[in-house]
C-alpha cells in the first residue's frame, strides 16, 4: 500500500484520519505543522502527502510548493475546508494534485489511493499514471 505524510493541525481529525488510512493499509506518519512536515520530508520519502490548507505557522499551499522542491514527484491531495474555485486554483497553481473537501469523501479519498497503489506497484517508480 501507499506510505502517507498527512499534515492536519487538530489533533482529533488527524488522529482519525490516521487510523481510517491505517485501516485502508497504509504506512501513515503524521505532522501538525509545515515545519514538522518539511523536516519529515528531509529523512524520509512518501508516495503521497495529505495536507490542510490552514494550518498554524505557515498554509498548506507554502507547505506543498516548498515540498515540491524537495520531492517533486510525490502525489499531493489538499484536504481542506477552502474549497472554493479559487482555492483549488490556488491548491493546483501551489503543486496540489487533488482536492478533497471536509468533510472528506473517504469512498473517493480510498479510490484514489488505491489507483496510487497501483501506479507505484505496475510502475515501481511511484509516479502516478
Amino acid at each position: 500500500m501507499c506510505s502517507i505524510l498527512l499534515v492536519e493541525d487538530h489533533l482529533d481529525t488527524r488522529q482519525a484520519f490516521a487510523a481510517i488510512l491505517r485501516h485502508w493499509g497504509h504506512t501513515v506518519s503524521t505532522s501538525d505543522s509545515v515545519a514538522g512536515g518539511l523536516s519529515f520530508l528531509e529523512d524520509n520519502e512518501v508516495d503521497v502527502v495529505l495536507s490542510d490548507i490552514g494550518l498554524p505557522d505557515r498554509n498548506g499551499y507554502d507547505f506543498i510548493a516548498e515540498a515540491r522542491q524537495r520531492t517533486p514527484k510525490i502525489m499531493a491531495i489538499a484536504v481542506s475546508a477552502y474549497f472554493t474555485a479559487a482555492d483549488q486554483e490556488r491548491g493546483r497553481d501551489a503543486g496540489f494534485d487533488m482536492h478533497f473537501a471536509k468533510p472528506v469523501d473517504l469512498t473517493g479519498l480510498q479510490r484514489v489511493l488505491e489507483r496510487m497503489n497501483s501506479a507505484v506497484v505496475h510502475n515501481g517508480n511511484g509516479a502516478a499514471v
